[in-house]
């Protein structure tokens, strides 16, 4: 392919020569290994990756030059790295102590030793050990089970029996006048429909969902009392209302009656089940705290116990809603929608507001059509799922209702009136079609036509018309179905001829215009009456509450015992929107009052499971030793796997996920996966192959109550580990430890529990102080102790109250710090004692060196800790935690255990203690050894140590080491092995709108574009790989580097432009490169910024550049071939492993954090520093350069980080609501409390008035000037470009000077609020900002940049055309390339978007939900079809007109630049 030379064939020679090592493979099989393998030396690929080259003499002096500045920044790295090792994290001297204290895992530790040699004898003790831990956890999880269903079962039985009696005692107070023969008359009435048919009679009774909360008392009620379950009394009183406005709108034919729940009845049988859940409660309380006695783990394993009515439709949340009904098994919905001119913007929304509720009502089982209807009518075609769309009936699967969702959204008004015959003959048909087919059957199954509809009619004869075709479209049926009409108003005035009207189509009123319907109705045993519907109103005024209400109440005359399952349904996981908790429900119809329930928490089903053998093991490779998961066994959908996250940081339900997703093992698919469903318990052995090595996976399951399978996993003959861990690393310890500090056990071991907002009993008050954002001490290191470390994980979290911890934390140190043996474990687990002594001895040596004032490295360690694989963790400064932390899933410590014996480096993140963007360095620690002989290969990591560093501190490390990199035209980065950058030259720079957007996730491909291009042909160095991440549906593709590189690397193709060398830094995962870009090029990875999905999803070549990046699934559970769809991503990639928890915020205090003392060190020295070289990679210090309106300062200074966040003075922080108190403490730390001033409110009052009559006034005015300009404008613009969306420019190449449609705009900055968000969310995910608005066709709109190196330049130009594409073109581009939409900005507009205020370009600390993937904005365009083959996006350009300077004017026009065409040099 290219010319050879002898300078290469050189380098290859030496390559070949190089050493070789063993190839570090991704776990579980994979079809293709070389396209999902991680990158080593061997000579194969050796050859592979170098691509000749010819060169000149001045390139190869180049090459040659710059592999010395890389060798020479590779040593001052090294050398530095080392000296942080043995001095700073005292690696050596703590591994001598665990050597001493011979402390070892008791559960199994991070994983087994590499290479076993398993006998029979200890393969035999391991499966007997294995069969007793899966007996003892299903044996725990039965029980949770078989209480919940025993008090469902309960609850079904006093419904069923009881409520008659209740009825009779409650007919004396309400009847008193009735005569005694009419009153038994109507007790054997109500006896006889009772037991022959109890359903006609609830009508009369109105009964009200009620929801008891299990929490204690002293936790916080208020989310039970948003939903309405804390008292029944604001129930009632919520349903009273509801019910005034229902009569109210409720239609006049003699049939209806009022409801009334103030009648004697109604009172009397819901206080009865209201005092039935509250006494269930308190059994269920105290049976509880019996078992707390004995074992003070223990926690209430409920989180609701309920009963939700029919007469209420479940009035409650949305989860209650969906469990109220799902009890109607397998519906089918038919929609018919009003999109006639009838309905304005607001009913038309309102109209979509309500289609969206009732699709997130409908299961899985259920199926749904939609008809349109205008002056035309249409049936709902999805594109995405062809199958289905040619019968027009879909299953109501999650990609489904989000491809329907997406359908409604994109639907737009016609400008005709609404023919409604046409919409219910339409209709009609397709049922008719349908039950032809096979695929409904009306006479046995539950059908819910509604019509959702403004009401209007041209002329009053149209109602006869109508009904006509009702009845005609009846009588072909098998059975005819229910029809409930829903008229969409803007407020509750009376509709007179509307209501009428469709109030006779519900109820099928054919008599009132002498419509001959007895050739089909009514039936034998059937009345004329069962045939009626319900009217609904859907108002404007009380959509918030009307829309969820009536979605589950048009469902109740479905709520039929034949149409019920009469069994016990245990549901799939759902993330509750108000508490956050992930809940599993279990449910029992009782007909035809309601249902009956109780939620548990996921994470008490699974405590078991999450940590077995241990949190560590499945962080040090997929699968681990050994793991654990738990099934579905009617599905087979997977509630539990080491590829999910904790369920305590799960923000959104997933996806449902097949156990055939996950496990790649040979035959599983066929063979293992039939017997899990359908064995009661077994084993089977199946292989895995890892690359070319074959292994043996041994699955030994049972199941639990016929609703679970819990099957535990063995490896047997585990791979290597690591392919980096290449020799045998031996610490020699020339000191032996002759003596330790007092309080190995005992009351002198100055150790303080985290909780420090707590008035801990001991030895003095420690003082308080504030350490940047966290509550903190520098008295004493404290301990933090995770939910793994306690017998009962969810116990120790659920516990977790205020009332109660203080003492829970008293009896927990007290047993730590008794040297006698006589005080009760507090519910710990047997190891985590002695493993507390030995860290707390760690821990001193650490604490010496925080606190040695002669340490060159004190101004930037933020704090030290170290953590055990069994979840304790201490630290210094000690300071206050989140109980739902867990140090053993942080990224520090995973990818310790991952890589043992090097010292580890993390990409850049959001500290939540306050500290800004930082870098965690780590370094583990092996179990003890008397001969404290230690090697890489043989022996367990057991602990990591650990200390965190700002986000420029290896710049500084750089600057300080290698005086090269500060020439001109030089660069020096430093990356880690996925390719996220440490070190770079932008770091000197500041945030702003547009550079360093991604800061601090920013990637060699986001910055060194041209460096990542040629990279990418180094066979040896990188790869790129994939992993499917299944509860999002999406294949991540990332960048793999090899950390076992033994050979400086440099240019490959592009060798006549700019020269690098890369090295990687021994003992590290970090690789450093030195860059002479005095001659950059047009090079660039196409990076979406917009969202992280690919630019070409059908590819993934490892020569093609591109950022890090997603693409989502394409296909549907619903489908019989879905298992084998899915199953080929297994086949090809690994499944990505849970999500890193990054960011989890501290837990509120009753202290306010701004009224603590700063703590000793951690700000106010920031202004000593005069140079940015000095200021840079301070704790707390930011070299402050421009305002936040972009302007640059004429003498920068350093300022306090919380003043001056990214360079940018007064600039908003990612954390929220502390920062003007912050501001004001950095700017006057001694400022004094002023007394109080009468008049301060009223004249602010005042002043604000004033100005916001002075805002409106000029709002209104400018408002008029640019309707007149740019009415007529805007509106053209949209009619030529054939609804066509108006698409953005990439950002970080040029401002936006325009709004999008719909107004919001493209807020890039507003991306970057969801980076640190922990949801949930893949560990490369990068949410999109909430201002962004996908384009009507659902397709991802990518403003692709270019990324060059010229990203940072000044005086960078966007992208110009050589060839404008005319409005009224409209040949698409048939090119291969991808098109890049483009906007091009005149020196006008430059001018005008330069002068705005910086948008806030940071996030919240508020929690919030992972970007969902296909949810749309609503926006009409003509077609609400997706257009899936459009190969480029027009964009928009905006140009400035010389004829007419007085006023601005401007003329739009689509422009397309190409992906591979160049910069032009300005």
């Amino acid at each position: 392919m290219w010319p050879s030379c002898s300078f290469h064939i050189t380098l290859l020679a030496l390559g070949a020569l190089a050493s070789t090592t063993s190839s570090q493979q991704v776990p579980l099989a994979i079809a293709n290994t070389t396209s999902n393998k991680v990158p080593t030396d061997a000579g194969g690929d050796v050859v592979a990756g170098f691509m000749p080259l010819q060169q000149s003499p001045a390139s190869i002096f180049f090459v040659n030059y710059n592999q010395q500045n890389a060798m020479q920044l590779r040593h001052s790295m090294e050398g530095k790295l080392r000296n942080i090792r043995n001095v700073e994290m005292r690696v050596a001297k703590i591994q001598e102590i665990f050597d001493s204290m011979h402390m070892t895992s008791a559960n199994g530790g991070g994983g087994a030793p590499v290479r076993q040699t398993v006998n029979n004898n200890e393969s035999g003790l391991a499966n007997s050990q294995l069969q007793r831990d899966l007996q003892l956890f299903s044996s725990r999880l039965g029980k949770k089970l078989q209480k919940a269903t025993h008090v469902v079962l309960e609850l079904r039985e006093l419904l069923r029996y009881n409520l008659t009696k209740v009825w009779q005692y409650s007919y004396d107070d309400e009847d008193e006048e009735e005569s005694e023969l009419d009153l038994e008359m109507e007790m054997e009435d109500l006896h006889a429909r009772n037991t022959a048919s109890p359903s006609t009679d609830h009508m009369q009774l109105y009964l009200n969902s009620q929801i008891e909360s299990c929490q204690p008392d002293d936790y916080d009620t208020e989310v039970d009392a948003i939903s309405g379950s804390s008292s029944s009394a604001q129930s009632i009183h919520y349903n009273k209302q509801q019910i005034q406005i229902l009569n109210y709108l409720k239609s006049d034919d003699g049939r209806a009656t009022f409801l009334n729940e103030n009648n004697a009845r109604s009172l009397a049988v819901n206080g009865y089940i209201s005092d039935q859940l509250i006494q269930l409660k308190r059994r269920l309380s105290r049976s509880e705290a019996d078992k707390s006695n004995s074992k003070p783990s223990s926690g209430n394993h409920f989180k609701h116990i309920y009963f939700l009515s029919n007469s209420d439709g479940a009035s409650a949340s949305l989860h209650f809603r969906q469990l109220y009904v799902s009890a109607i098994k397998q519906k089918y919905v038919l929609l018919l929608i009003d999109v006639g001119s009838a309905l304005n913007s607001e009913l038309f929304d309102l109209t979509k507001s309500f289609v969206h509720e009732m699709l997130q009502l409908l299961e899985d089982t259920d199926k749904v059509s939609l008809v349109t209807v205008s002056s035309e009518a249409s049936f709902m075609s999805l594109e995405a799922f062809p199958a289905e769309a040619g019968h027009g009936i879909y299953s109501a699967t999650r990609g489904h209702k989000e491809e329907i969702i997406s359908y409604i959204n994109n639907l737009s008004r016609a400008q005709a009136l609404t023919n409604h015959s046409l919409g219910f003959e339409y209709a009609f048909d397709l049922l008719h079609r349908l039950q032809q087919s096979g695929m409904i059957n009306t006479a046995d199954q539950p059908v819910e036509f509604v019509y959702v509809t403004r009401g209007l009619l041209t002329n009053l004869s149209d109602a006869m018309a109508v009904l006509r075709v009702v009845a005609e479209g009846q009588r072909r049926l098998k059975a005819p179905v229910i029809i409930n009409t829903c008229a969409v108003v803007l407020d509750e005035k009376r509709i007179m001829y509307e209501k009428q009207f469709l109030s006779d189509v519900a109820t099928q009123n054919y008599t009132k215009y002498e419509i001959d319907v007895t050739s089909w109705w009514p039936r034998a045993g059937q009345q004329a009456t069962q045939l009626a519907g319900r009217f609904f109103v859907l108002s404007k005024l009380h959509a918030e509450t009307s829309l969820p209400q009536t979605s589950s109440r048009i469902f109740g005359q479905l709520f039929q015992e034949h149409y019920l399952t009469d069994t016990l349904e245990v549901h799939p996981p759902v993330v509750d929107a108000d508490s956050g908790d992930v809940l599993v429900s279990i449910t029992h119809a009782v007909p035809p009052y309601g249902v009956v329930g109780v939620n548990l928490y996921l994470a008490d089903l699974l405590e078991d499971l999450l940590n077995y053998p241990s949190a560590a093991a499945s962080s040090a490779k997929q699968g681990g030793s050994g793991y654990a998961f738990l099934l579905d066994r009617s599905t087979g959908n997977t509630l539990a796997h080491p590829a999910f996250p904790r369920p305590l940081i799960q923000r959104e339900t997933s996806y449902p996920v097949n156990i055939a997703y996950l496990e790649n093992a040979t035959d599983f698919s066929s063979l293992i996966r039939e017997r899990l469903l359908h064995e009661e318990n077994g084993n089977a052995t199946a292989d895995v192959y890892v690359g070319k090595q074959r292994l043996q996976r041994t699955y030994h399951w049972q199941s639990v109550l016929g609703f679970y399978v819990l099957c535990l996993v063995s490896n047997g003959g585990d791979s290597l580990r690591n392919a980096s861990n290449t020799g045998s690393q031996r610490y020699n310890l020339k000191d032996t430890v002759s003596n330790y500090e007092p309080g190995y056990y005992g009351e002198s071991m100055d150790l303080l529990y985290h909780r420090l907002d707590l008035n801990q009993a001991g030895s003095g008050q420690p003082k308080i102080c504030r350490y940047f954002r966290q509550m903190a001490t520098l008295d004493a290191p404290t301990l933090f102790l995770s939910a793994a470390a306690f017998e009962s994980p969810f116990g120790f979290l659920h516990n977790n109250r205020p009332r109660t911890q203080l003492r829970h934390v008293e009896s927990i140190m007290a047993y730590l710090r008794d040297s006698s043996g006589l005080l009760a474990n507090p519910g710990l687990r047997p190891s985590i004692r002695h493993e507390v002594s030995v860290l707390y001895q760690a821990m001193q040596q650490l604490r010496r060196r925080h606190q040695d004032t002669r340490g060159s490295l004190r101004s930037h360690i933020i704090r030290r800790y170290m953590a055990s694989v069994s979840g304790v963790l201490q630290l210094y400064p000690g300071c206050l935690l989140s109980s739902s932390y867990d140090p053993t899933r942080r990224p520090w410590f995973r990818q310790a255990l991952a890589q043992p014996g090097k010292i580890v480096s993390t990409a850049p993140y959001l500290d939540a203690g306050g500290a800004g963007y930082i870098i965690t360095i780590a370094h583990t620690i092996f179990e003890g050894k008397a001969h404290a002989l230690h090697s890489v290969q043989q022996d367990r990591p057991i602990g990591v140590v650990a200390l965190d560093v700002p986000y420029a501190f290896y710049y500084r490390l750089i600057l300080e080491g290698t005086p090269l990199c500060q020439l001109p035209h030089m660069k020096c980065l430093i990356f880690e092995h996925e390719g996220y950058l440490l070190a770079h030259p932008s770091m000197l720079q500041p945030t702003t709108a547009t550079r360093n957007q991604r800061r601090p996730h920013e990637h060699l491909t986001h910055k060194e574009s041209y460096l990542a291009n040629d990279v990418l042909n180094h066979g040896q160095l990188v790869r790129k790989l994939g992993c499917a991440s299944y509860q999002n549906r999406t294949l991540q593709r990332f960048y793999a580097f090899n950390t076992s590189l033994a050979t400086i690397l440099g240019n490959v193709v592009h060798g006549e432009r700019t020269k690098y060398a890369i090295a990687l830094i021994r003992g590290s995962n970090l690789f450093a490169a030195v860059l002479n870009s005095s001659c950059d090029g047009g090079a660039f990875c196409p990076c979406s910024t917009i969202d992280r999905e690919c630019l070409n999803c059908k590819r993934m070549d490892q020569t093609d550049c591109e950022c890090p990046c997603e693409c989502p699934m394409v296909g549907d559970s619903s489908s019989p071939s879905s298992l084998a769809y899915y199953a080929n991503y297994t086949h090809q990639f690994p499944y990505c492993p849970p999500p890193s928890e990054h960011f989890i915020a501290l837990p509120p205090t009753t202290q306010l954090l701004s009224a603590l003392p700063s703590c000793p060190g951690s700000a106010g020295t920031c202004d000593a520093y005069s140079t940015q070289r000095e200021c840079l990679g301070v704790m707390g210090c930011e070299w402050c350069q421009q305002d936040v309106e972009g302007n640059s300062f004429s003498t920068a200074f350093c300022a306090s980080q919380a003043s001056c966040f990214n360079g940018v003075l007064a600039s908003l922080t990612p954390y929220g609501e502390l920062d003007e108190l912050e501001l004001l403490a950095a700017h006057n730390p001694q400022r004094e409390q002023h007394a109080y001033s009468a008049f301060g409110p009223l004249g602010g009052a005042i002043i604000v008035l004033a100005m916001v009559i002075g805002f409106a006034i000029y709002c209104y005015r400018h408002n008029l000037d640019a309707q007149t300009q740019e009415q007529f404008y805007v509106d053209s613009v949209q009619e030529e470009n054939y609804g066509l969306p108006l698409s953005r420019f990439n950002f970080d190449d040029c401002k936006a000077h325009d709004e999008p449609p719909l107004g919001g705009g493209y807020d890039h900055a507003a991306a970057q609020r969801q980076l640190m968000n922990a949801a949930d969310i893949s560990p490369y995910h990068v949410s999109s900002g909430s201002s962004y608005r996908r384009p009507p066709n659902g397709e991802s709109d990518h403003g692709y940049s270019t990324m060059t190196p010229h990203e940072d330049s000044s005086d960078q130009q966007c992208f110009t055309l050589a060839e404008p594409l005319l409005l009224h073109d409209k040949r698409h581009s048939k090119s291969d390339t991808m098109s890049i939409s483009t906007s091009i900005s005149s020196p006008t507009n430059r001018q005008q978007s330069s002068t705005q205020p910086n948008t806030h370009p940071y996030l919240s600390n508020q929690p919030t939900s992972k970007t969902e993937r296909y949810k749309q904005q609503v926006q009409a365009t003509p077609s609400p079809s997706r257009d899936r083959d459009r190969s480029c996006v027009y964009g928009q350009t905006t140009l400035p007109l010389e004829a007419d300077e007085s006023r601005p004017h401007y003329i739009l026009a689509p422009v397309t630049v190409h992906r591979h065409m160049e910069t032009a040099e300005s």
